[in-house]
């Protein structure tokens, strides 16, 4: 059996998890008519209602014109079509004019760019088919300016989106997890739940020797959370289920918001054999773990491993 087969076969077989939170799956593959077609029919068998996706002002101009979303639109509305309500994702990329520090991932939008006009048509033209909305993905990993730099890019968003589309589920853009998995990890000290992993050396890592940098992102994480405007707090959960409560519950210390999980899935690559029956068993062992948690919706990652 391919491991795809065993991925429908769990998660089928796992419905009384996805009563409660709601099981979506983060980025199917969308790109073109072929894989739309390919995600449409997988994701119907596993009564998956939720879908999130990304779109980036890269790919639409400094100045796009409603006409340049035409490839969103369609994509939009086939999910829409299909039943499926919609995350979007909007990454921090941007044309190289609107950009200043910049990595591979994201980059600091310029204060003198159009950032509010390009969001304004955006968020014109999806017309009813998103429900939620966020600014950037695990900002606090892959963003290149500071925490203020962040915070300041999501207000100006924030400002833009409360006053076109108010009706929009505003999620905060994407916790990597780092923070709360640390806590869980370092002073909780729970058990990671992943029995073929030499866990005291990776608490060595993990506690000791990256205990500065962990410390840092908990302090940029937890000042988001407590100064931002949001509806949704998020965050991503890999790997290790024993740590995923704590890290939850230090998130809900910092924030009065309700949690999703936008990201949630394993095996951790390249420490965790690759075989279709273990991913089978740890798939199982997630939902099992995730339907544990104090939230309202989760997005596994992903459909496919390969986009092609």
């Amino acid at each position: 059996m391919t491991l795809r087969a065993l991925l429908l076969l769990l998660l089928v077989f796992a419905a009384p998890l996805r009563a409660d939170p709601a099981i979506g799956i983060a980025f199917p593959p969308v790109r073109d008519a072929a894989q739309m077609g390919f995600s449409l029919a997988a994701l119907a068998p596993l009564d998956i209602r939720h879908v999130r996706i990304a779109e980036a002002w890269e790919r639409r101009g400094l100045t796009p014109t409603p006409e340049d979303f035409a490839p969103l639109i369609a994509r939009l509305e086939a999910l829409a079509g299909a039943g499926l309500s919609v995350l979007l994702t909007v990454e921090l990329r941007a044309p190289p004019a609107a950009c200043g520090a910049s990595n591979a991932h994201a980059c600091v939008i310029r204060g003198d760019a159009p950032f509010e006009a390009y969001l304004t048509t955006l968020l014109q033209v999806v017309g009813p088919h998103i429900d939620a909305i966020q600014i950037g993905n695990e900002w606090d990993h892959r963003f290149p300016g500071t925490t203020s730099e962040f915070l300041a890019l999501h207000a100006r968003a924030a400002a833009v989106i409360r006053a076109v589309r108010p009706d929009l589920t505003l999620v905060l853009g994407g916790v990597s997890g780092r923070a709360g998995l640390y806590h869980a990890l370092c002073f909780v000290g729970a058990n990671p739940a992943i029995p073929v992993l030499d866990w005291p050396e990776l608490r060595q890592q993990h506690c000791i020797r990256g205990a500065s940098r962990n410390e840092r992102v908990q302090a940029a994480v937890s000042a988001v959370l407590s100064v931002a405007d949001y509806d949704v707090a998020d965050i991503h959960l890999y790997d290790a289920p024993g740590l995923w409560p704590d890290a939850v519950a230090w998130m809900q210390a910092y924030t009065q918001a309700p949690i999703w999980v936008t990201e949630f899935g394993g095996p951790m690559p390249g420490a965790e054999p690759t075989d279709p029956a273990y991913q089978a068993e740890r798939l199982a062992s997630y939902l099992s773990a995730i339907n544990t948690l104090p939230i309202a919706r989760a997005y596994y990652f992903k459909l496919t491993d390969d986009p092609a």
